[in-house]
């Protein structure tokens, strides 16, 4: 099962942590018994349903413990334990510049006399690949006067942290 839009389903400050988690289980439920719409009454009832199958999870945008502990507290929830946890790592920098340039000039190398302003505004970026992807597309097609006049506000707003970037984003 792949479970999307973790963040959304449980937001963050969280006020009904309960709910948020039964959601969470819900959705969780839903695709591994492949019944949607699936209700469940309480927290016991996935590892209820989940002891004696042997399932691949795939949980993303991961932002707090809570979620974990709603879809994959403890090993004994699953038949079989769990075996592999496999963590994805980020971009190396060659991946990640080529990742930014993709998106800021449709090439995996940045437009003749871009290239120290690319490595500095794909430094701000942080190492998400969304993130490269937003900074990218939202400088796409500027000439390089826009992005050095862009490069102030870039440094004092971006933290690396997504939510600056879409910010930057929306407002540009």
């Amino acid at each position: 099962a792949i479970i999307v839009n973790i963040r959304g389903i449980y937001p963050r400050p969280c006020f009904d942590e309960y709910s948020a988690q039964l959601q969470l289980q819900n959705e969780m439920l839903s695709q591994m018994i492949n019944h949607k719409g699936i209700m469940i009454s309480h927290l016991g009832v996935a590892q209820e349903r989940l002891r004696d199958k042997k399932v691949f999870l795939v949980l993303d945008e991961v932002d707090q413990l809570g979620q974990l502990d709603a879809l994959a507290k403890e090993t004994r929830w699953f038949g079989h334990g769990i075996n592999h946890v496999y963590k994805v790592e980020y971009p190396s920098n060659d991946e990640a510049f080529q990742i930014f340039c993709m998106n800021a000039f449709g090439q995996k190398q940045p437009h003749e006399g871009f290239d120290e302003i690319a490595e500095e505004v794909m430094a701000l970026a942080g190492e998400l690949p969304l993130g490269l992807k937003v900074l990218g597309s939202a400088l796409r097609g500027k000439s390089k006067p826009e992005w050095e006049r862009t490069l102030p506000r870039l440094r004092t707003s971006l933290d690396g942290k997504i939510g600056s970037i879409i910010q930057f984003s929306y407002d540009a």
